[in-house]
């Protein structure tokens, strides 16, 4: 696949914790893959333009409009501190309609990002699922469209919820 090679070339070199970044890319493909092969090229893709030195156009002439669109939504903001990205990146998805298909692809990446982040986080990182746990909520509101991923947001939430409990004993 284009985007998984692309992917791995432009993120060379990065980690993901203990982990080349393309552990991370390739479960958030995994996840996305029941909702179709652009969802899988959009999840290999949605850090480059974030984390790498890819332009827009480099996205656009090698995977097209729909797809550059869609990653570019999924990109945090330059400026700011993380809760300042987080809070900036929360009013784009929510003015996202999932009818039109590159805010519908990342939405559903989104999701599968965030999942793939927690259970991580999760397991290695416990100082970052307390985090994740305390964005959920605003998190939450933004990004879910019902019915769109229904199965990613379930397993999300339940992590998050079983997370808070275990933290309380």
């Amino acid at each position: 696949m284009l985007a998984k090679k692309f992917a791995r070339a432009r993120h060379e070199g990065q980690r993901y914790g203990e982990f080349p970044y393309y552990i991370h890319l390739d479960e958030v493909e995994r996840l996305a893959q029941p909702f179709g092969i652009n969802a899988m090229i959009v999840a290999q893709l949605h850090d480059v333009l974030e984390d790498t030195t890819t332009s827009v156009d480099e996205l656009v002439h090698d995977f097209g409009d729909k797809v550059a669109l869609a990653v570019s939504y999924l990109t945090d903001p330059v400026a700011g501190d993380r809760s300042d990205k987080k809070r900036q990146l929360n009013q784009r998805f929510l003015q996202l309609d999932e009818s039109d298909e590159a805010a519908r692809l990342a939405l559903i990446v989104k999701a599968c990002d965030r999942l793939s982040n927690v259970k991580a986080c999760r397991l290695f990182h416990p100082e970052k699922f307390v985090m994740y746990q305390k964005e959920h909520s605003e998190f939450r509101k933004a990004a879910y469209r019902y019915g769109l991923c229904e199965m990613i947001w379930w397993e999300l939430d339940m992590l998050i919820e079983v997370g808070d409990k275990i933290a309380r004993y």
